[in-house]
C-alpha cells in the first residue's frame, strides 16, 4: 500500500499529513507565502507556493512523494443533483448531456466528475448524484505546484470529500453539518446517509474578523490577530469588547448557517444532529457555546486524530491545538486506507 501525503494548501497555512494503516507517521505545517496566491494570475505566486510546499515536505520528513491535494471549495462547483432511477450508463449520459444547466462554468474549460450517492432522501424513486466541476486552469495550476515541489500528484479532490473521511464518521442514521472556518471563507457541508447532501461557500472568514478587531481597537494586523485568538467570542473581561467588535461580522456566518439548517430540514424533512467545526477559526475561545446557543444544535470541534493511532513521540498538546486545522490533510491522507 502506498503511503499518501495529504496536502492542504491553505491561503495562510500549509498542512501535510501521512498515515499508514490507521497510524499517523508524519505531519508538518508552515505559513503560506505572504502576498502570494494560487488564485491570482501570477506565475511568480505559484512558484513561491511550490517552493514553500517543497520546504514543508523536507521539514516533515515524509516517506515517498505520492501526494493527494484538496481544491478549495470556493473555487470549484459542487452540487447534489437528483435524477430519476436509471443505470450507471444512463446516469453518465444524463450528466454529460445536462451538465451545463447545473454548472455555471463553460464546460470546455472545466473538468467534470460525479459520484452516485444512492437513493435520494427526498424521493425514494430517484437517485442523488454529487456533481463536481473545477476550472481546468485551476487543476493545472495545482498539479504544476505539486510537481515543482518534487511531488507525484495521485489525485486532486474537493475538501468536502476529505472531511467525510476524517471527521464526519457514520451518518447512516443521522445528519451532520461540517463548517470549515478558514481565513477567507466559511464552507458548509451537510452529510446524511453516509453521503454529502448539501454544500455552500460563504466569502467571510478569519481575516474579516481580524480586520474588525483591528479597526475597532486601532491595532496592527498581527496584534489584532492575537487579541482575536485570546478573547474570541467570550463575554467576560476584555473578551467582551472583542466580541462586540467581531459580532456583526461573525453573525453573517451564523445567519448563513441558520439558513442552511432551515433549508435542509425543510427540503429533506430531517434535522441536523451536530455541527462539526474545522479550520483555524474553530479554535476561537467561546465559539462552541456561542454557536450552540445561536443555532440550537450541538457544536463540537473536529478531531481528525481521534480515530488514529498516535505514537508517544508526537506532541499531544500540539496535536490537540492543531486538530481542527488538520481535518482536510488527514482526510486526504486517508484516501487509500
Amino acid at each position: 500500500m502506498v503511503d499518501l501525503l495529504g496536502l492542504d494548501i491553505g491561503s495562510t497555512t500549509l498542512k501535510a499529513a501521512q498515515i499508514r494503516g490507521k497510524a499517523l507517521i508524519a505531519f508538518s505545517y508552515s505559513p503560506a507565502p505572504k502576498g502570494a496566491s494560487l488564485i491570482a494570475e501570477n506565475k511568480e505566486s505559484w512558484i513561491e507556493f511550490s517552493q514553500a510546499v517543497a520546504q514543508l515536505v523536507v521539514g516533515g520528513k515524509f516517506r515517498g512523494r505520492n501526494a493527494v491535494a484538496a481544491l478549495p471549495e470556493s473555487q470549484i462547483f459542487t452540487r447534489v443533483v437528483t435524477l430519476p432511477k436509471m443505470s450507471e450508463t444512463e446516469i453518465d449520459a444524463a450528466i454529460k448531456s445536462e451538465a451545463q444547466q447545473y454548472v455555471p462554468l463553460p464546460l470546455e474549460q472545466t473538468t467534470l466528475d460525479y459520484e452516485v450517492l444512492g437513493t435520494s432522501e427526498m424521493d425514494s424513486e430517484k437517485t442523488d448524484v454529487l456533481l463536481v466541476a473545477a476550472p481546468e486552469l485551476l487543476i493545472q495550476r495545482y498539479l504544476d505546484v505539486l510537481r515543482r515541489a518534487g511531488l507525484r500528484p495521485v489525485s486532486l479532490e474537493p475538501e468536502t470529500m476529505a472531511l467525510s473521511r476524517s471527521v464526519v464518521g457514520d451518518t447512516s442514521g443521522s445528519s451532520a453539518m461540517v463548517v470549515s472556518l478558514g481565513a477567507k471563507t466559511a464552507d458548509i457541508s451537510i452529510f446524511s446517509g453516509n453521503a454529502l447532501r448539501f454544500t455552500r461557500s460563504i466569502p467571510t472568514g478569519g481575516e474579516a474578523l481580524v480586520r474588525a478587531v483591528s479597526q475597532s481597537f486601532s491595532l496592527e494586523t498581527e496584534r489584532a490577530r492575537e487579541y482575536l485568538k485570546s478573547y474570541g467570542l467570550l463575554e467576560k473581561e476584555a473578551g467582551g469588547k472583542v466580541l462586540v467588535a467581531i459580532k456583526p461580522v461573525f453573525d453573517i456566518i451564523v445567519e448563513e448557517l441558520r439558513r442552511a439548517l432551515t433549508f435542509y430540514s425543510s427540503r429533506r424533512g430531517k434535522h441536523i444532529d451536530r455541527i462539526v467545526l474545522v479550520g483555524g477559526v474553530a479554535n476561537l475561545p467561546g465559539i462552541l457555546i456561542y454557536l450552540a446557543e445561536a443555532l440550537g444544535v450541538e457544536v463540537i470541534r473536529a478531531d481528525p486524530w481521534e480515530k488514529l493511532s498516535i505514537s508517544e513521540s508526537f506532541p499531544k498538546e500540539e496535536l490537540a491545538r492543531l486538530a481542527p486545522d488538520f481535518a482536510v490533510a488527514v482526510g486526504l491522507a486517508l484516501k487509500e486506507v
